[in-house]
């Protein structure tokens, strides 16, 4: 009876383990690809022109584990501008995966209060 609740619980305890893999993996991967937007997004306001190669190898290591749908429009050229462009379309992408009812963009008839 013993070893059959603690099989039960070994059980139990790697199940939960595998949800809160899944559960968090979402906030893994936008915490992973912020960090490397921020140092992209400082490199273009300092007029920096291409990623050095230690960001490139940290921006390949936060996109790894993402499936290759959200990952796809990663343009990994080397030039600041390009590869912050397309980090923020993995973003979204990444975004909609999560949260397929996920919108960002404002209607055309909003109006600012003034």
């Amino acid at each position: 009876m013993i070893d059959h609740t603690s099989t039960r619980i070994e059980q139990q305890e790697s199940a939960l383990r595998r949800l809160n893999r899944r559960r968090y993996a979402f906030q893994r991967m936008l915490k992973a690809t912020d960090r490397v937007l921020w140092q992209l997004e400082e490199m273009n306001r300092d007029g920096v022109k291409n990623v050095p190669a230690p960001l490139r190898t940290e921006l390949r290591g936060a996109v790894e584990n993402m499936p290759n749908h959200i990952r796809e429009p990663l343009a990994d050229t080397g030039h600041v501008q390009d590869t912050l462009d397309s980090l923020f379309e993995v973003q979204e992408r990444l975004f909609r995966w999560r949260f397929p009812e996920w919108d960002d963009t404002e209607p055309d008839d909003f109006e600012y209060a003034g």
